[in-house]
């Protein structure tokens, strides 16, 4: 009678031993694979924003406003002023952002939601002031943040969804948006009944991939920078808003 051929057990504790080696080696290849296919995607979506913002100027003369007035029902906010030149919901969700950014509905599409991507609105248009840059305004289109990843505000005590669509720069604006302190942002200052955290009330860009946070201009042309570079202008290592003041200027606030 012939015998059946087996495994032993070394030899089966060797290809279990073989496939734990390639898969610890090959996991992280697929994540960072899956990481730049994100960071790809998030770069398509912001230079499409930032061209919808460019073609609003262009029609409108000035950028639009971060958000109607409050007592507006329903609420628009700059994704509906954006959405005729994209015809596209999607691109106004963040790649790599948690679920529960996506809370924000447009106006006229309420099962169609949005966040993640913050606006420029201390500079570009701000509904709390309320006041609009025009075209002349931004000397300096191609060095002016439009729009960029968010993580909205930081509250400790894990409020979700808050300032999820605007971006606050390093210094607040002199421009009249409504805070004047540093460290104050969307919703106030720091340590009050609004909100407290590590980033103080700014609405702070999100290294959101690869440690790099995408950014759309105000000409349309996108890329992904550093934080620190983007609170940088002239690298000196001093924070200004040379990135963010519609001038390239890191002396303006």
């Amino acid at each position: 009678m012939q015998q059946k051929s087996a495994f032993t057990l070394i030899e089966l504790l060797v290809v279990i031993a073989i496939i734990a080696i390639l898969a610890a080696i090959l996991f992280p290849v697929f994540a960072t694979a899956r990481e730049k296919a994100r960071q790809a995607q998030s770069l398509s979506y912001v230079k499409q924003i930032g061209m919808a913002v460019a073609m609003y100027v262009q029609d409108w003369e000035t950028y639009p406003l971060s958000s109607s007035p409050s007592s507006q029902q329903p609420r628009t906010r700059w994704p509906d002023g954006l959405f005729p030149y994209t015809k596209n919901t999607a691109i106004f969700r963040a790649p790599g952002a948690l679920s529960d950014t996506f809370l924000k509905p447009f106006a006229t599409m309420p099962t169609a939601l949005y966040g993640g991507y913050g606006y420029n609105y201390q500079y570009l248009g701000n509904s709390r002031f309320p006041f609009a840059a025009t075209d002349a305004d931004i000397t300096a289109p191609a060095e002016t943040i439009a729009i960029a990843d968010t993580l909205g505000c930081s509250y400790d005590s894990k409020v979700l969804n808050v300032g999820n669509y605007v971006i606050d720069p390093p210094i607040p604006s002199n421009r009249g948006s409504r805070p004047q302190t540093p460290g104050d942002g969307f919703y106030g200052a720091p340590n009050t009944a609004e909100c407290s955290g590590a980033a103080g009330c700014r609405a702070i860009p999100a290294e959101r991939h690869s440690k790099m946070v995408t950014i759309g201009f105000a000409d349309g042309h996108a890329k992904a920078m550093r934080l620190s570079v983007m609170d940088d202008f002239n690298r000196d290592g001093i924070a200004d808003n040379g990135w963010w003041n519609g001038n390239g200027d890191p002396a303006k606030r």
